[in-house]
């Protein structure tokens, strides 16, 4: 993951790609979004089941990026607001709504995640995210709040 896939690697999935728009600069973006891959990364090989540990090494700038849980009853008013939108206003609240640590960490765990980072390349002062997924469609909003966390601006699917 530190330096990509090797150039005669092929992915064993689907191959999926992203633009990620980061107007105030790629580079750390892309560091940051490793980075923290690192540490989920680091804690999976070590043996998940979600171990606090992980909490005291992500970065603070990290985790003062995520929401605070939601109470039972504010969970249950965001849900009831949600549920009067149309579908159009619906995903821009689900893409406005930041994650909360807790829910973006049940999302990282191996048995949860279903996207593993293949390469990424700065262009133009953005970043062509390329990952392998197993099936299509695949949750990927743990990855989206990841860049999201991490200074980017936009993410979105440029193929399947």
């Amino acid at each position: 993951m530190a330096s990509g896939a090797d150039a005669s690697e092929k992915p064993s999935g689907i191959g999926v790609q992203f633009a990620i728009s980061c107007p105030f600069g790629a580079d750390e973006v892309l560091t940051k979004a490793k980075d923290i891959l690192k540490i989920v990364g680091d804690a999976a090989i070590a043996g998940w089941p979600f171990n606090k540990n992980i909490i005291v090494k992500l970065p603070d700038w990290f985790t003062a990026a995520c929401s605070p849980e939601m109470s039972p009853e504010d969970a249950q008013r965001w849900l009831t607001w949600w549920r009067s939108l149309s579908p159009r206003e619906q995903r821009k609240a689900e893409l406005e709504k930041g994650w909360s640590l807790e829910n973006w960490l049940y999302w990282m765990e191996p048995d949860n995640r279903q996207w593993f980072w293949w390469d990424a390349k700065i262009i133009d002062n953005d970043i062509a995210l390329a990952i392998e997924v197993e099936g299509w469609p695949f949750p990927w909003g743990s990855l989206r709040w990841l860049f999201l966390a991490s200074g980017a601006s936009a993410i979105e699917t440029e193929s399947a």
